[in-house]
């Protein structure tokens, strides 16, 4: 006989089917906990749970019936995956036995790192009580330390600034993206943040100029002040752009981007712009993939870097979302449904109840920030645009 499966992409498409009930009705999903109370394939449980975490995302809602009875059956589960996933949707029903053993998964540098960060989100995105004193252990552990600087956005705590400037000069590059990320999220913080760099205490080159947009957005007088004494202003005039763009094109002739180091070109935009856009095979998926531009080019290429919000694709315009708590989130919005707005920010992609959301509106700015040429060298100018003009992929640097 042939085994019943019931694949992720069903659960999600009945429960779609239902979601226009405000809210769910308990009733909906009694034939998936009847599924999870009646098969014993690990395969079947794992498809079932994970369709409905991807429908439930962003509601708050009570265990349905007989959830205790699921939860009884698949504690013990010894299936990759079974167990973890019923505690993901033990927590989003508001369970705090679920909560308790997921905070202890995210704690524990035993368990398995993706484990700990997906416990860790869950937590996050469920507004577990009492999180952040676990946010600030985890930022002595350098495996969750990431995930801990991004999650402390999602609360108001006078602590954080503080305690994220004490450890600014121990964080990684990447690190410190993601602490500033959370510093810039709250008009506080952000102050603290603008604070530390009066000091010297934070290198204002760690600011970037979406960064810098995003403190603008609070509308916040004395923010916006301190922001040009310390940091400067958020644009240079059209008249700047056109000797910068005079300048670097004498840097990049023809014959001169021939006897460049591509290699090299391609670690500096591994650094500079892989995370956002992708060239050949290599880089990641928030902004446009450059394979196929004009990048042989290097007017049009120079031009899109040194005045990246002169025309902006409507795929690619920013929203700044203000949250009840006074959150501040910018970002492309990549989904929405009646009741979760899932947006890509520069470091993370983050999920938004739509109850939590006071406003929201649409910024005619690009998410690529101005001035990425600014700290390079002219022959580290030139190598990026070589291997961004270059027919085919570079060699790794070794």
């Amino acid at each position: 006989m042939r085994r019943f499966v019931a694949p992720a992409a069903f659960v999600l498409a009945f429960l779609v089917a239902v979601r226009a009930e405000p809210p769910i009705a308990h009733g909906s999903l009694k034939p998936l906990v009847h599924v999870l109370l009646t098969t014993d394939d690990a395969g079947v449980q794992r498809d079932v749970l994970q369709g409905m975490i991807e429908a439930l995302q962003g509601r708050r809602l009570a265990a349905p019936e007989n959830w205790s009875q699921v939860k009884d059956k698949l504690r013990d589960s010894a299936a990759p995956g079974v167990r973890e996933k019923m505690l993901l949707l033990s927590v989003m029903f508001g369970d705090p036995e679920a909560a308790a053993s997921l905070r202890k998964t995210a704690a524990d540098p035993k368990e398995a790192e993706g484990g700990r960060r997906t416990a860790l989100q869950t937590l996050v995105e469920a507004k577990a009580a009492g999180l952040p004193p676990l946010l600030r252990e985890l930022l002595a552990d350098r495996v969750m330390r990431g995930p801990a600087l991004r999650a402390l956005a999602a609360f108001s705590d006078p602590d954080t600034p503080a305690l994220i400037l004490k450890h600014y000069h121990e964080f990684t590059d990447a690190e410190k993206a993601d602490a500033v990320a959370t510093l810039a999220s709250r008009p506080a913080y952000a102050a603290a943040l603008l604070d530390a760099m009066g000091r010297g205490e934070v290198p204002t080159r760690d600011l970037s100029s979406f960064t810098a947009r995003q403190l603008l957005s609070f509308n916040d007088k004395n923010l916006s002040e301190k922001l040009t004494k310390v940091w400067g202003s958020i644009r240079p005039t059209a008249g700047d752009k056109t000797k910068l763009l005079a300048r670097y094109l004498t840097l990049t002739p023809p014959d001169a981007l021939k006897k460049a180091d591509r290699t090299h070109g391609r670690a500096l935009f591994a650094r500079t712009c892989a995370k956002c856009h992708t060239l050949f095979d290599d880089g990641g998926k928030i902004g446009p993939d450059l394979t196929g531009s004009q990048r042989i080019n290097p007017e049009y290429v120079l031009t899109k870097v040194l005045d990246p919000s002169a025309v902006v694709a409507k795929d690619f315009q920013m929203m700044i979302f203000t949250l009840a708590d006074g959150r501040v989130v910018n970002g492309l919005v990549k989904q929405e449904t009646d009741k979760v707005v899932t947006v890509q920010t520069q470091n993370e992609l983050v999920r938004l109840a739509k109850p939590d959301i006071e406003s929201r509106k649409q910024s005619a700015q690009s998410m690529m920030p101005e001035g990425q040429l600014a700290p390079m060298t002219d022959v580290e100018v030139r190598d990026l645009i070589s291997y961004l003009a270059g027919p085919d992929q570079a060699p790794l640097p070794k």
